[in-house]
């Protein structure tokens, strides 16, 4: 299976790069609560944007973090 075929599979690549995303969206997206994905955001984990201490994340910002956080196997690593 190629990287291409798996992120076109999964609905969390799917997310347009220029859509604005609310932290309760990601929570729904990746299955985590709400206060998990404000802290990503809050320690810098996670690119976004505060305003009146409500984060918004870019689609792009999204994937982005995603892909980073990827686990890659033991062999590969070392």
């Amino acid at each position: 299976m190629t990287k291409e075929l798996y992120f076109d599979l999964s609905p969390i690549f799917n997310v347009p790069d220029d859509v604005v995303l609310h932290i309760e969206d990601i929570a729904d997206l990746v299955g985590m609560h709400p206060e998990s994905v404000r802290r990503w955001c809050r320690d810098g984990k996670m690119a976004s944007y505060c305003f009146g201490n409500k984060y918004i994340v870019t689609g792009h910002d999204f994937k982005t973090f995603m892909k980073a956080a990827r686990v890659k196997p033991k062999w590969s690593r070392e």
